[in-house]
């Protein structure tokens, strides 16, 4: 089992303050500093650095967080396991608001016979990888890039990306296929910073010497309905996953941009701890999943 100075300093790495984990543990912030220096002595190695006085962490230090964690969680998952061996388990997974539109419910649906009980937390790509760092999900379900070195991962499918806008939108009686430069005078509507879905056209975007900022107007909402709605309504144009708008491109609502050289399509992963015990379990449901 891992001694104090090592969940002290892992909880240091998720408050990012000497004061936020000192009040969380009842202790005083003197006593963090000397539990963390004490486990640098013991280590040799240095975990933690001030630069222009904000703290931060050593590359050690961030890999060492993230092991305290996997850790942690896998260690009391295994003890549940061999206490009750034949006891069915509860289970929490992460999903992005883009597959909890399309995705989510069947996964659930795959589940639900064969667990006690299900927790779902839904954020962008960002907040369920976090969340996986630090233990407090078994995995995610998500769409987004993340760095493959740092996760073990299997693929469930890969998904068209697409752009679409309202059907009367005078921009489709231009010339076709559009250009890029054609679609900079309409409003954009793009998810929050953090979402995998702004991060794959922002990458795309990039590479047509393009930013989201040359757009005439850009609104940004955190979840695809509302932006769904507002397409809908007569509003700007988007970029997202076919499944997500499949009803609405179907009924003739919303239309799929034809744009000159924009074919793209993306993985969507099941994603977990790197090296986990779980591995096999995880891969399990992936392979339910598909």
């Amino acid at each position: 089992m891992l001694d104090k100075k090592m969940h002290t300093f892992a909880l240091l790495a998720t408050t990012g303050s000497y004061t936020a984990t000192a009040q969380q543990l009842f202790l005083t912030q003197p006593a963090i500093t000397l539990q963390i220096k004490a486990l640098e002595a013991e280590l040799g190695l240095a975990l933690v650095s001030y630069q222009h006085a904000q703290l931060h962490f050593t590359a050690a230090g961030q890999q060492l967080a993230r092991y305290i964690n996997k850790t942690d969680h896998e260690s009391q998952k295994l003890l549940d396991q061999l206490k009750a061996p034949t006891k069915k388990r509860s289970l929490t997974l992460g999903c992005t608001r883009s597959l909890s539109s399309f995705l989510l419910a069947d996964v659930l649906h795959q589940l639900q016979s064969q667990r006690k009980n299900i927790q779902c937390q839904i954020g962008n790509t960002n907040t369920i990888l976090k969340a996986l760092t630090a233990g407090d999900i078994d995995f995610g379900l998500v769409e987004g890039n993340f760095d493959k070195s740092q996760y073990d991962f299997v693929t469930l499918r890969r998904e068209p990306f697409i752009g679409v806008t309202y059907a009367n939108n005078p921009l489709l009686a231009a010339t076709q296929p559009l250009s890029l430069t054609a679609l900079l005078a309409q409003t954009l509507l793009v998810r929050e910073s953090g979402s995998g879905t702004r991060e794959i056209f922002q990458n795309w975007l990039t590479m047509q010497n393009a930013r989201i900022t040359d757009f005439q107007q850009v609104i940004e909402i955190a979840t695809p309905t509302p932006l769904i709605q507002l397409l809908t309504s007569g509003v700007g144009i988007s970029f997202m996953y076919r499944s997500l708008v499949t009803a609405e491109l179907a009924q003739g609502k919303l239309v799929e941009l034809p744009l000159r050289g924009f074919d793209l399509q993306h993985e969507i992963n099941l994603v977990y701890l790197k090296n986990s015990y779980f591995a096999a379990q995880y891969q399990a449901i992936a392979a339910q999943i598909n």
